[in-house]
Order: structure tokens, then sequence, then C-alpha cells
């Protein structure tokens, strides 16, 4: 194990813990001079994806994990008993006193442990940070906001199959997984957040994760050349990314999930989240 693999455990588990916050701090940096790079999306929207493939570039360098788990200024929906479903307890997080008071110096602080400080772009993954985007925007100068979007019946269904209910979580003891709809409204409510605040947003970049991963290449280089960064090779992208914990080549996952949702579940996301489907060109499914 590295010294910053250990750090990186450490932190994510003590993060919370005054005394460790305390010891980032004074060891930390400001992180000075920077490019900007967040990632933003739903769950399961392909945003690991997207943040390993940019990570290894020559000139970006990206986190061992989300943000949020590597600084006490950033409050998670699991700190309020949901995983994987931030759109439940919104305003909870919203106005905790710890994000209320979030410090942006201490973030650069925490976060300078384990980026490579020599390199001018640095990039953040954390999907409950769809909530705070402005805040980034005011704080890390200059900056620039990646949208990922995926099918909506394959993040509804993503979500439902990976998130198990947490101790405390209202559901929890009377089921194993959220009801579908709550799935699918986690998606919707991810889109709308987004759609209320990208215009205020200086530098926004919107990709699909199923333009992403038939072309990757192209959706890739166009990507670095907003950013003003030389391209990957085309053949760069036959390589394997490590995707939780999975070597996986760039494949489109949709139809596997789509194959695992029943009739009844297709009609409740179409409840919920029809509108959004037919705004982003997706196919209603019957």
């Amino acid at each position: 194990m590295t010294k910053k693999d250990f750090l990186h455990k450490v932190t994510a588990r003590y993060k919370y813990n005054p005394v460790w916050a305390g010891i980032l701090n004074l060891s930390g940096t400001g992180l000075a001079n920077k490019n900007w790079i967040f990632i933003t999306g739903c769950y399961n929207s392909g945003t690991t994806l997207l943040d390993q493939i940019l990570a290894t570039h020559p000139q970006i360098s990206g986190l061992p994990d989300e943000g949020v788990m590597l600084t006490n200024q950033l409050v998670r929906p699991e700190d309020f008993g949901w995983r994987r479903m931030w759109a439940q307890c919104e305003k909870e997080m919203e106005g905790a006193p710890r994000n209320r008071h979030k410090d942006p110096k201490l973030i650069k602080r925490h976060w300078s442990h384990f980026y490579d400080c020599k390199k001018p772009f640095l990039l953040e993954k954390s999907i409950s940070n769809m909530t705070r985007l402005k805040f980034f925007q005011e704080n890390f100068k200059p900056a620039w906001f990646i949208h990922i979007v995926r099918n909506g019946y394959a993040v509804a269904e993503g979500i439902y199959r990976k998130a198990r209910i947490m101790k405390g979580n209202p559901y929890f003891g009377s089921r194993e997984r959220y009801p579908i709809q709550d799935c699918a409204g986690q998606w919707v409510r991810s889109l709308e957040v987004f759609n209320d605040v990208k215009n205020d947003l200086p530098n926004v970049i919107e990709i699909k994760y199923e333009d992403l991963t038939s072309n990757p290449n192209q959706v890739i280089n166009e990507v670095l050349g907003i950013l003003r960064l030389d391209g990957f090779s085309a053949d760069y992208f036959q390589k394997s990314f490590s995707i939780h914990e999975k070597e996986s080549t760039i494949t489109n996952m949709n139809q596997s999930s789509f194959d695992r949702l029943t009739r009844s579940q297709i009609k409740m996301i179409n409840e919920v989240a029809g509108a959004y489907l037919k705004e982003y060109d997706y196919k209603i499914f019957n």
C-alpha cells in the first residue's frame, strides 16, 4: 500500500474527525492557479468511466475517490441515510450546518493531498455535488462542468440494483431496494437541477453516455479540444478502464439494464420520467 493509498483510506473513514481534518488542513496546500474540471450527472450515468478516461491525460490529475469522501466540508446523502439517492434528502443536505458553512479553502487544502499538483488541470467527480455547482463555479476558478446524461431506464435500473437501503432510512427493514419510482425520480431531479443552473455556469460541456460508449475517440477528444488540451490517439480507447473495481473496455451496458426491467417497472418509470425521456430523445418503452 502506498502512502497516498493509506491516506485515502484513513481520510475516507475519518474525514469528520476534527483532529484528522485539522491535520489535512495544516499539511495541505491551497491549489492556486489551477484549472478545475467537475464531472456531473446522475448515478449510473457513466460519470466514473468519464472520470477514469480523463484522469489518464498527462495534463489532468484526478482523485482516488469522490471528492466528498476526501474532505469534511461536503455533506453526502449517505450522511442522511440515503445511499445513491440525494433527491430524497436534498432539503436536509442544503440545510445542514456543515453544508451552509462549507469553506472552499479547506476543501482545496484537503484535496491537495490526493492530486498531482504539478499538473495544470484538476478533475473532480461527486454525484451529490450536482446540488452545489454554483458554489464550485464561484470558488474554483476557472472551472469547466462536464454533464453526462444516460438513458433513464438504464439509470433507474442501475440505482435500483446497486443501492442497498441503509440503516436509518425510512425503507430500512421493510424492503431491500428502493421503489423503482424513486430511482427514476432521482434521474429526473438530477436533470431538473442541472437545467436550472447550467445557464449560470459559463463553461458547460454536455455529452451522452451512448455517444461516449459508441465513439469515445470523438467524444473525449472534442471535450479535450474545448479544454485546449491534446487529444488521445484512436487506439488508446481499446484499453480497459477500472470501473467500480472492475476492468472493462468501453462498452454500452444499456441493453443489459433494459433486459432486467419488468413490464410493471417500465410502466412506473414512464409515469415518472416519460417527459424527460422524450426531451432527451430516448425511445419510450411500452
